[in-house]
């Protein structure tokens, strides 16, 4: 074993370093193959394997990815299913383990088996964070990025896989943003380069021809097998520094290495890696006046800390839960104080059990936590924000005997995923209305500067019997504009004055509205595409920190530390943006976007995604449906998911463009499989729609509306997400009986949904929405008569 620069590869090995690996990275871990444990496969191997399995001829000239394409023109699913069969580890040897002794930052790889996943999913330092999947790690050190280049068996099928190193270089072409980020991480960390010979060498190549040009990048290693002069030659005139190892011994090689020792007093596991996650204490955070929260920004720990904001019944009745030994799940509409009371709870609490205050949280990150708190019988009170986005790492915490969880989400949204959340496990609280005593004791802390002469009375005589929300009291009581009404106000300005300025904003409030924060990498990427704004990045983070009374500084768990990230003064606020900027503002933001900027530099991708596309946004943006189809087309590679297809499906219908909206939903159908509920439940409301405006004596129309229906009740009757589908199905009910007034079918329909949402208050008898629907459906019950 030979190792170049020996002294300086240890140093990097404890300090911080990159791997990227090949098929010969694999060597040591099992497969299956013809029904038999077999060795990965290397080298011609897996071409002749397929040759073998797919009965076509051994002597066949087709390389890899040629016969890979032949075999899926005809046989797409038989091949995905011997991949993901052939590269799914059953073994593996143990000396794979001592990969985590090493400062690993990120993971690159042209494999697609499961080795590394498997490697890392017991331990008890790090966690795999895949960029493809979730964007780059967040804050806290026990994520190691992992970059799959030819996609893996874990991921969703419809990641699609490939093999073609031509490809993969070729990629630098199709999407820039993406590779200038990954050269980057190669340009600032040493990499070790592990299991590729000359063959398979098209990435390595493309990467140091892009990376060397005008820039100095760090030291980089590559492993051979033997000293062969030509391979060493080829790859030092690469620049690479030669290591000359089996697989094997660079593994024990590893495992031989001293681990640096830290000093100071021992800590709780969860005090070392998941201190992002602490509520911090009054004295450690920014002060601000309180009359930024009344005018519509989001509480800051300093407000919750200062106990200046009223705790309401809903504090006592979520206390009251948790003293039971029972979960909480906070419902309510947008701007009812769930966060605030969240973040109340969470700094009220005097018991022994820790703390833990969480925005946001990968289930690969949620399963190292619980290992913590598992192996050392901690116990931990979790505080879960946005729990839509982390259902998954959700799931996992909430097994642990030694953990508690209170979440709080929007109640159309929680609607969407309740069906994640065991009923047993979880009290639901809807948080959305003020009892009048709690009503008065928030008009009497609002600063006397903001507060209106008199009182206004709440304009909604149909609400009248139900409880006001935060936003109606600051809505009636609150002289001046809101927060939502400067930005507004800012983005004319801005637009005339300093159009760099107005394109960070508006992306920020954009990316917002997504919940995700907006890094000055992805600023200066959309900024850049704007021909002769900027071409530096300290540029823009200029500009950033310049647009203080608009923009603050994201401290939270999605910003890393190697850039700054920037929020609007709340999510309302973005999305009240996103809501009234001037639909060709909102256009070119989207087109620019989702051109410029890779997914690959977007933190919590997974996250974004969810809102990127949403119908709401391109409805406005797209007047033409011509040209919001073609944003949709033109994006499809980056999001090739059901919900994608089935959010351009409600664009289409909403645009009234009715047989190319039931091309895209199908489409959606057939991607989404057993998870195909709510796509049905689009397909019967665009169904629904369609045909509502023809007269009913046309053929056919009547018996479609039925259909629609009949579709909703399969939906409600086999799906765990009764809320959802009982609303849709209950709104349909009164248009269908405004429709066709007079048939036994309407009366049948809005009995049915009374019984249906009646039930549904059983365990939600708060729940504002779900009251004033059954109100309206009640009401048009009585006109239908008995």
């Amino acid at each position: 074993m030979k190792i170049e620069n020996e002294n300086i590869f240890k140093d990097c090995l404890q300090q911080g370093i990159n791997l990227f690996v090949g098929a010969g990275f694999s060597v040591e871990a099992m497969g299956t193959f013809a029904g038999q444990s077999k060795a990965m496969p290397v080298g011609d191997t897996l071409r002749k394997e397929l040759l073998q399995h797919f009965n076509r001829d051994p002597n066949s000239t087709l390389l890899l990815p040629q016969l890979c394409q032949v075999i899926s023109s005809t046989q797409r699913d038989a091949l995905k299913e011997f991949l993901r069969q052939r590269f799914a580890v059953v073994h593996y040897d143990k000396a794979y383990l001592n990969i985590e002794r090493l400062a690993v930052k990120a993971i690159f790889t042209t494999n697609i088996d499961n080795l590394l996943h498997a490697v890392f999913a017991e331990s008890t330092k790090y966690y795999l964070n895949d960029i493809t999947l979730r964007g780059p790690s967040t804050v806290g050190a026990s994520a190691i990025d992992f970059i799959p280049l030819h996609g893996s068996i874990v991921q969703p099928l419809e990641q699609g896989m490939d093999f073609s190193p031509v490809e993969i270089s070729s990629s630098f072409d199709r999407d820039k943003d993406k590779w200038f980020g990954y050269i980057g991480r190669v340009q600032q960390v040493p990499t070790l380069y592990w299991g590729y010979t000359v063959a398979d060498a098209g990435v390595l190549q493309s990467l140091a021809r892009q990376s060397t040009k005008e820039r100095d990048k760090a030291p980089a290693w590559v492993t051979l097998r033997s000293e062969d002069q030509e391979a060493i030659e080829y790859y030092s005139s690469l620049g690479f520094q030669i290591i000359i190892a089996e697989t094997r011994d660079l593994l024990n090689y590893f495992g031989q290495l001293k681990t640096p020792k830290f000093t100071g007093g021992a800590k709780r596991l969860i005090d070392k890696r998941f201190a992002e996650y602490f509520p911090p204490q009054v004295d450690s955070v920014p002060v601000r006046s309180l009359t930024e929260f009344y005018l519509g920004a989001e509480p800051t720990w300093y407000d919750v800390c200062i106990g200046s904001l009223h705790k309401t019944k809903h504090f006592a009745a979520a206390s009251n839960v948790l003293a039971g030994g029972k979960n909480c799940f906070l419902i309510g509409t947008p701007l009812t104080g769930k966060s605030t009371l969240l973040r109340q709870l969470a700094v009220s609490n005097k018991g022994p059990a820790q703390s833990l205050y969480i925005e946001e949280i990968t289930p690969e990150k949620a399963a190292l936590l619980v290992r913590d708190i598992d192996a050392e019988g901690a116990q931990a009170l979790l505080f879960i924000d946005n729990a839509a986005d982390s259902w998954e790492a959700i799931d996992k915490l909430a097994k642990s005997p030694n953990i508690r969880i209170v979440a709080a989400e929007r109640d159309y949204i929680y609607d969407s995923v309740s069906h994640r959340f065991a009923p047993h496990k979880f009290h639901v609280l809807d948080v959305s209305g003020l009892a009048q005593t709690d009503v008065q004791a928030v008009l009497d802390l609002i600063p006397a500067g903001v507060q209106r002469a008199a009182f206004r009375q709440f304009a909604d005589p149909l609400a009248s019997d139900l409880d006001p929300t935060f936003f109606e009291v600051f809505d009636a009581s609150i002289a001046g504009h809101f927060l939502a009404d400067r930005f507004v106000d800012a983005l004319k300005e801005l637009k005339q004055e300093a159009p760099a300025k107005h394109h960070l904003l508006l992306v920020a409030c954009y990316l917002y509205s997504c919940r995700v924060p907006l890094s000055v990498d992805v600023a200066h990427s959309y900024l850049s595409s704007f021909s002769g704004l900027t071409s530096d990045p300290n540029e823009t983070f200029e500009l950033l920190k310049a647009m203080s009374s608009l923009l603050s500084p994201y401290e939270g768990v999605q910003a890393d530390s190697l850039q700054a990230h920037f929020v609007p003064r709340s999510r309302a606020v973005a999305e009240a943006v996103m809501r009234r900027v001037h639909a060709l503002d909102l256009r070119k933001l989207l087109e620019k976007f989702h051109c410029e900027v890779s997914p690959s530099k977007i933190s919590r991708y997974d996250i974004f995604r969810r809102m990127a596309y949403d119908a709401n946004l391109t409805t406005r943006a797209f007047p033409k449906w011509e040209d919001g189809l073609h944003f949709y087309e033109s994006t499809f590679a980056r999001d090739g998911t059901h919900s994608f297809k089935q959010q351009c499906a409600i664009f289409l219908s909403r645009k009234k463009q009715y047989p190319l909206a039931f091309k895209w939903i199908d489409e959606a159908l057939s991607l989404a499989g057993k998870r195909a509920a709510s796509v049905r439940n689009t397909y019967a409301v665009i169904l629904f729609n369609a045909n509502y405006d023809k007269p009913l004596s046309v053929d056919g129309v009547l018996s479609s509306l039925d259909e629609s229906m009949d579709t909703l009740r399969k939906c409600y009757t086999d799906d765990l997400r009764k809320a959802y589908h009982a609303k849709v199905y209950s709104d349909q009910a009164i248009r269908y009986f405004d429709k066709v007034r007079g048939s036994k079918k309407s009366a049948e329909y809005l009995d049915q949904a009374i019984i249906w949402l009646e039930n549904e208050l059983k365990s939600r008898t708060e729940d504002r929405a779900i009251t004033q629907l059954l109100r309206r459906v009640r009401a048009t019950r009585r006109a239908a008569g008995r």
